[in-house]
């Protein structure tokens, strides 16, 4: 053996005859014993990696021949439990199966009702293993005669143990099954306990098989007892006021005990983003108060927190953004922040802060303000802000939001020059839904606002703008379909003095590719885009993976933003690359518009597809 025990040997040269020159030996013999060795290497290799199939492919089998049932057959074979016997085992073994297997037969025939069966299992050896196999003549099946169930205590009149028996108990002439009955039983006494019957029990269990019938009685009485309530709460924590993490328990003391509100209690203080670790737990009943205590251990999470983002896309260039929270300004859990993006196009710098309200994990109220700046071959803004939102999970999922907002707007649309101060009232509701956030293959996301201003509460002019948008991803032929709709509206007299911010425009990475960010629009005299009172939108898409993270796209779009019905639809059609990065999806296309001072455009962007 050499040192790194490989094992060397030394070869005659095989294509040279014994007058071959030495030289010419010396010169190809270490080449040829590489190859030599390498494919010996990789022939042992191949064999060794066989050896595991071979093995896995030798092991007893159980063939079951008769008229019976795949469920049938299943349990025998489950009973029987021949999985973890060996191929090569002795005669006295192989006895000792066989005197089991009638029992374990019997047990298995007689769990699904059979209690008139016969069989007759035998060995049979092979070169590389044994079978056993077993004829079944199943008989006929015991049905169940009467079924009755009595339920006493609270649970008596708890609509949910109505449920159960309706949908769970097993129904007279429906064929006996053990496992179905033992099933029942356990569901009766978990239901039980989920529901705070924690001095329930069974009176009386009785299975009553008569042979000669072939019939069977379920005959069970369940004493529930009182049902008891939610008990005292208990916060080990030291960072916020006990009554401000009450108002995220889903109950109170006179709320019978419901085990799901638990978990319930528990996801909504996660997602609060408080926590990085909460642990929700039901202590022993307390049989004097008739009341279950809860205990909660909650790990607060960072007080002060960081963000630092970069970005590119072809609509904005090169952006980046930073971003700071108070998590915790105080004991009632209200929180503040700021947040500066920055790109060639648009600008932002804003500060918020943040009041949690009767729900506080769905519902809270944000005060903001802030400055923005936009610069585009289209118009120029820069705005001041301040304004205040209320938030609103629903429990259909939809989030509604209400907000009214101060806005001083000075800004450029082709030769015009203006400046506006409005109060903003408005309204909007959206909500998403995915079966994988990062990279989904079925999902939507919808939105829908309306806003507006009056010159009656101190506006400089008066309108009303309605907008929607919707993202639906469906799965077709191993890859997806992706469909995209927007639009709005706007209703007003003086169109001429709306602000460039609430005008509308298509084109760019999200709109109407193939032409440049909010190229598209009617124009002024001077051919100058200066934005439309109404947007049409829509895009039709499909991707296919094609390698690992990668896949291969196809698009059209189309839409414009216009004044009137006599507006002009731009479409493009194109190719793309789309890839699942660590940072989130980022999207390369290639678009072809139809009527554009370009053949093509190239659009890069990164996001979520939803």
């Amino acid at each position: 053996m050499t040192p790194d025990n490989r094992i060397t040997a030394i070869l005659p040269n095989p294509f040279c005859k014994p007058v071959c020159p030495a030289s010419r030996q010396r010169a190809s013999a270490p080449g040829l014993l590489r190859l030599i060795l390498l494919v010996g290497r990789l022939l042992i290799l191949g064999w060794l990696a066989n050896i595991p199939a071979v093995i896995a492919q030798a092991q007893p089998t159980v063939i079951i021949s008769g008229e019976v049932s795949a469920t049938v057959r299943k349990n025998i074979v489950q009973h029987l439990g021949l999985g973890s016997e060996h191929c090569q085992i002795s005669d006295r073994r192989r006895s000792v199966l066989l005197e089991n297997a009638d029992e374990k037969i019997r047990q298995a025939l007689q769990a699904l009702g059979y209690y008139h069966s016969s069989w007759s299992p035998a060995l049979s050896s092979s070169d590389q293993c044994w079978t056993m196999t077993i004829e079944v003549i199943p008989g006929t099946a015991t049905t169940l005669g009467r079924v009755q169930v009595e339920i006493d205590g609270d649970a008596r009149n708890d609509p949910a143990f109505a449920q159960l028996l309706e949908t769970s108990l097993p129904k007279t002439g429906e064929q006996l099954n053990h496992g179905h009955y033992e099933a029942f039983k356990q569901s009766m006494q978990k239901l039980a306990q989920q529901r705070g019957y924690a001095e329930s029990r069974f009176t009386r269990q009785q299975l009553q098989i008569s042979l000669k019938n072939q019939k069977a009685d379920i005959l069970l009485g369940f004493n529930s007892g009182p049902r008891y309530h939610f008990g005292p709460v208990n916060f080990e924590q030291a960072v916020f006021d006990d009554a401000f993490l009450a108002q995220f328990l889903p109950f109170s003391a006179t709320t019978p005990f419901h085990a799901p509100l638990l978990s319930q209690f528990q996801q909504s203080l996660i997602n609060s983003r408080y926590f990085d670790q909460v642990i929700v737990t039901q202590l022993p009943p307390e049989r004097e108060t008739q009341q279950i205590p809860v205990q909660v251990v909650l790990t607060p999470g960072p007080r002060y927190s960081t963000s630092l983002g970069v970005g590119i896309a072809t609509d904005t260039g090169p952006r980046g953004s930073i971003g700071f929270r108070n998590n915790r300004a105080n004991q009632k859990g209200h929180r503040y922040g700021a947040d500066a993006q920055l790109s060639r196009v648009k600008s932002i710098v804003s500060l918020e802060y943040q009041i949690p309200l009767q729900q506080p994990d769905t519902e809270f109220v944000t005060f903001k303000t802030g400055w923005e700046e936009e610069d585009t071959d289209s118009a120029d803004s820069e705005t001041w802000f301040a304004g205040a939102a209320h938030s609103r999970s629903l429990d259909n999922g939809w989030i509604r939001t209400i907000d009214l907002v101060y806005r001083v707007e000075s800004f450029e649309v082709g030769d015009d020059r203006n400046s506006t101060e409005l109060v903003v009232p408005g309204i909007g509701w959206q909500k998403t839904r995915a079966d994988n956030p990062a990279y989904p293959y079925t999902g939507w996301r919808t939105h829908f606002s309306l806003r507006g201003a009056a010159e009656s509460l101190g506006s400089d002019l008066s309108f009303l703008q309605l907008q929607g948008s919707g993202k639906y991803i469906l799965p077709l032929l191993g890859g997806r379909v992706l469909g995209r709709l927007e639009g709005g509206l706007s209703l007003m007299s003086n169109f001429e003095e709306m602000p460039s911010s609430f005008r509308f425009f298509a084109g760019g990475d999200n709109s109407v590719r193939g032409y440049d960010y909010e190229e598209l629009g009617p124009m002024n005299d001077r051919g100058e885009v200066v934005g439309g009172r109404h947007l049409l939108t829509a895009s039709l898409e499909y991707d296919y993976p094609v390698y690992k993270d990668y896949a291969l796209a196809v698009f059209y779009d189309v839409g414009n933003a216009f004044d009137n019905s006599s507006f002009t639809l731009k479409r493009s059609f194109g190719v793309g690359l789309r890839w699942r990065s660590p940072l989130g999806p980022i999207r390369l296309d290639l678009a072809f518009p139809d009527t554009s001072e370009q053949a093509f455009r190239i659009h890069l962007s990164m996001g979520p597809d939803l």
